[in-house]
């Protein structure tokens, strides 16, 4: 059986996508730490460009894309009491059983992602339908304003990706492609540094980040 030649293609795909993460924070030097969990969801939409080699044997694409954009999430905070995990006496202070002492003030973050690289593998099934597999790193930056003077070190996160389209071309080599696409992030744990007073063992925990997102490709193969 003979195949048609592989074929070399680059082009540019705009995505739009849903994702949601949850995490927990952990201050104080005592124990028990005060611990706040959170969920958060957002909607981002980015630019991608991409290389690929196309039919190989007929059936398999290779590629590997980069995103043009960078995309913040919305910025969150959180105003503390003197106690916020247990009561005060009629002075304000807290009392002994309150296992946060002198933790008080506004903390905001937001964080930004960028340079997401994906490499991948498609697989056509039947006439320009095909299936998708891949992994997928972003870089991370942390944008944090904390009550505790805590600062978090900068970080980037690895995933898997899988998902199905469609793919069109005509005959001087410029194709289209539709597609959606679920992604997994790996969870990670950052210690703060810098810290003052009795803040001084702070830590964030990214649990998961999951997300959906649909895109519309278009390029030429050569």
């Amino acid at each position: 059986m003979a195949f048609d030649r592989p074929t070399i293609a680059i082009g540019v795909q705009g995505a739009y996508g849903a994702g949601t993460a949850s995490g927990s924070e952990l201050e104080g030097a005592g124990s028990p730490q005060e611990k706040t969990t959170a969920e958060r969801s957002g909607e981002f939409g980015w630019t991608n460009i991409f290389l690929e080699i196309q039919d190989i044997g007929d059936r398999v694409t290779l590629g590997a894309s980069w995103s043009a954009d960078d995309f913040e999430t919305d910025q969150e905070g959180r105003t503390d009491s003197l106690c916020s995990l247990g009561p005060t006496n009629p002075q304000g202070e807290a009392i002994s059983d309150c296992p946060v002492v002198g933790d008080a003030g506004t903390s905001t973050v937001s964080v930004e992602f960028s340079n997401m690289v994906t490499a991948y593998a498609e697989l056509r099934l039947y006439e320009g339908f095909y299936v998708k597999a891949g992994i997928i790193e972003v870089d991370v930056e942390t944008k944090e304003n904390l009550h505790t003077d805590t600062s978090y070190p900068n970080t980037s996160l690895d995933g898997d990706i899988i998902g199905f389209g469609w793919r069109g071309s005509w005959d001087n080599g410029v194709f289209m492609k539709t597609e959606t696409q679920m992604t997994s992030f790996s969870g990670v744990t950052l210690q703060g540094t810098g810290s003052t007073g009795t803040d001084n063992n702070t830590s964030v925990t990214l649990d998961n980040l999951d997300a959906v997102t649909a895109s519309i490709s278009i390029g030429k193969a050569f």
